[in-house]
């Protein structure tokens, strides 16, 4: 009988929440989150159908508005409630495709005239690794995705698991903490609804390296590895999309943190991005050949090298091996000489490549570079002359290329 009256309690409270929040939408038709609210309370009353159907003109408005991330959340709302309403992705795909269309056409428009516009209220910056994919590499990246929801104080991801999956903010905010020798967690960052997190350890392939906490309620986005893989080899296309992401993501805070380009502006860094081209190894390949001419250094993206010379006897000696974060080849770029080590993959490996004229302009301009870089060749020789005269065929870390 109690649990008949509370029903009934609920029903009737439920109803007069949805008749305040209908007059409320009336009032404020552009408002989503009411509207996103009045599809909560029907799901709610346990009309399906009536829910759907709300949800459904929410996550289109979303998409056609820019608001990508909040309708992919939703279009996952809808199939929780019905997993056959699988061509509303299709049509998210297409209204953020035009909207996208219309965005850059605005802002074409606004250089043309050389000056600057008051924006518009609705214009959005362009959403990290979705912008750049076309309409059924979107789609098909949106049936990949996985929403979960966690509560306050729940882990999304701790510290020193696998960097499996990139997660997206489609609700909520979190906490990124480190745990410090001594000090416990420490926080370093709050992340909030539209913010990407997991990519370092899901681009370099190693474990995570700080743990995600819910400060509230919370939903996230997940995209795994293997599924993502998946659409690559559907669209290989997408491949050079992910680069692109890897490189504003991932590699400007690497190489923020490098001697060798701490000098570099947030412009200069970007201008250099922008020249890296990427190159694929597989396991066993030579990517450069002792005695070659040198017309570029390489910046492991991921995976292992192995950097090797001979000695007079023409016995190979393993002068180093260099993993991802790494980098090789810059040394006949100094000096002008030809390549005095060989380099080969050791497992497949994905190599971000600098050309000689690139190369020059840049280090031209920063004399902290070359002067490090110089320090690094004569560090090399030392040890390819040490190795050659003492440790023969035992590995190190630095080599000589």
């Amino acid at each position: 009988m109690a649990g008949f009256l509370e029903g009934l309690f609920s029903g009737k409270k439920y109803e007069q929440e949805l008749k305040e929040v209908r007059q409320q939408a009336a009032r404020e038709p552009k408002n989503l989150r009411l509207r996103l609210r009045l599809g909560d309370l029907l799901e709610k009353m346990g009309k399906r159908g009536e829910a759907i159907e709300a949800y459904r003109t929410v996550a289109e408005e979303y998409a056609r508005k820019g608001f990508l991330i909040q309708a992919i959340a939703i279009h996952k709302l809808i199939l929780r409630l019905d997993p056959k309403k699988t061509q509303l992705q299709d049509q998210i795909a297409s209204l953020y495709a035009q909207w996208g269309t219309m965005a850059a056409d605005m802002h074409g428009r606004m250089d043309l005239k050389g000056g600057t516009a008051t924006p518009h209220p609705e214009s959005l910056p362009p959403i990290p690794l979705f912008s750049d994919l076309k309409k059924e590499e979107l789609s098909r990246i949106m049936e990949k995705i996985r929403a979960k929801r966690f509560g306050p104080g729940e882990a999304i991801c701790k510290e020193g698991e696998p960097g499996n999956s990139i997660f997206i903010i489609s609700q909520g905010r979190v906490a990124v903490l480190r745990q410090q020798p001594g000090r416990g967690k420490t926080r370093l960052a709050e992340l909030k609804e539209g913010d990407f997190f997991g990519e370092f350890g899901y681009f370099s392939r190693s474990r995570r390296q700080a743990t995600v906490e819910a400060l509230e309620e919370t939903e996230v986005l997940e995209l795994t590895k293997e599924e993502l893989q998946k659409v690559v080899q559907e669209f290989p296309g997408v491949s050079l999309v992910l680069f692109k992401f890897y490189k504003e993501r991932v590699l400007d805070n690497l190489l923020a943190a490098s001697a060798l380009f701490s000098g570099f502006s947030p412009v200069e860094r970007r201008q250099l991005l922008e020249r890296l081209s990427l190159q694929e190894v597989p396991a066993g390949a030579r990517v450069i050949q002792e005695g070659d001419p040198g017309n570029c250094m390489y910046m492991i993206k991921s995976g292992q090298v192995e950097v090797s010379t001979s000695d007079p006897g023409g016995q190979k000696v393993v002068l180093a091996i260099l993993e991802e974060g790494d980098y090789f080849g810059e040394i006949s770029l100094i000096t002008g000489r030809p390549r005095t080590a060989s380099v080969t993959a050791l497992r497949a490996t994905e190599l971000m490549r600098l050309v000689k004229e690139d190369f020059d302009q840049f280090v031209s301009r920063h004399p902290e570079t070359r002067k490090a870089l110089e320090d690094s060749v004569e560090s090399r020789l030392e040890n390819k002359l040490r190795l050659l005269g003492v440790f023969r065929n035992s590995p190190a870390k630095e080599g000589m290329i």
